[in-house]
């Protein structure tokens, strides 16, 4: 698709949002400061990442989804694999990605890889639209019963060290979702971190009995002694 073409769906999809969009995704809660969150404008959107007729609506009679025309501008493989922006942001493409899909996993994800890299100082920081704590907040606050958000928001919290936040979260996420071998295995990492090695098992031992994952948890705990 052109850029022209991109453009004018975007702007044809502005006056015509409301008649898709179903609800609306308030900034809320507070940042890690305790500042309130607060961030730019919808726009476009919002939509239900884990929603099908969401993800397959198609906008002003064409055949390109709302989904397509947001990752096509703001979320291409180049900017999830932060290669390189659209223009010269990748907090802006993330921004606009987020507003108009909050719960949007992959960009959420992106964003906490980009954080992480720019306090590791591999990165240099960009102007910040919106702390990431408060994309999530919005993102949850808008489908409270996305597990995978609750997952993303827990493994950002426990790279940044908090810790008991983080493990609330987790919990939350297999409540949600339980038996996902996924969310099992991270959080039994985590875990392990925390030196809760019996609930490390525990979880562990479920993640391979829910599903295939890679054989590296099981090796940590073989070398701690715990696995049985």
């Amino acid at each position: 698709m052109k850029l022209k073409q991109i453009i004018f769906l975007i702007f044809s999809c502005l006056c015509v949002q409301t008649v898709f969009a179903k609800k609306s995704a308030p900034w809320v809660g507070n940042d890690l400061k305790g500042y309130s969150c607060a961030g730019r404008g919808q726009g476009f959107g919002p939509y239900d990442y884990t929603n099908d007729a969401d993800k397959n609506n198609t906008i002003g009679g064409g055949t390109d989804t709302a989904l397509t025309i947001v990752e096509v501008a703001h979320f291409t493989p180049a900017i999830e694999n932060l290669v390189k922006p659209r223009f010269d942001s990748f907090l802006a493409d993330f921004d606009y990605t987020l507003r108009a899909w909050p719960n949007h996993h992959k960009a959420l994800l992106s964003l906490v890889r980009f954080t992480l890299d720019v306090n590791k100082k591999i990165r240099k920081p960009e102007k910040i639209y919106t702390p990431v704590e408060c994309y999530f907040q919005r993102a949850i606050h808008f489908s409270p019963n996305d597990a995978a958000t609750y997952s993303l928001y827990a493994y950002y919290l426990r790279k940044i060290g908090e810790h008991e936040q983080a493990q609330k979260l987790y919990e939350k996420a297999l409540e949600i979702h339980p038996g996902s071998s996924k969310i099992e295995y991270t959080y039994s990492l985590f875990l392990i971190e925390l030196k809760q090695y019996e609930k490390a098992l525990e979880y562990a031992q479920k993640a391979y009995q829910h599903g295939n994952p890679p054989p590296g948890l099981k090796n940590k705990l073989i070398k701690l002694n715990v696995w049985k």
